[in-house]
């Protein structure tokens, strides 16, 4: 059986999703290239992560 599990479920199942919150946060502050502090810009490239366990 396959199972989708986002990153928040994940997160949420063990406890850590203010320490993913806190992550996505960072990332997005330390990745963000817009000069208007109301607005976000991060260029991206489509990057599919597939996990077994």
């Amino acid at each position: 059986m396959v199972r989708t599990m986002n990153a928040f479920e994940a997160a949420e199942q063990n406890g850590k999703t203010s320490d993913l919150y806190a992550k996505l946060e960072g990332l997005v502050n330390s990745q963000n290239q817009s000069n208007d502090k109301n607005s976000t810009l991060i260029p991206a490239t489509y990057l599919r992560v597939t996990v077994l366990a």
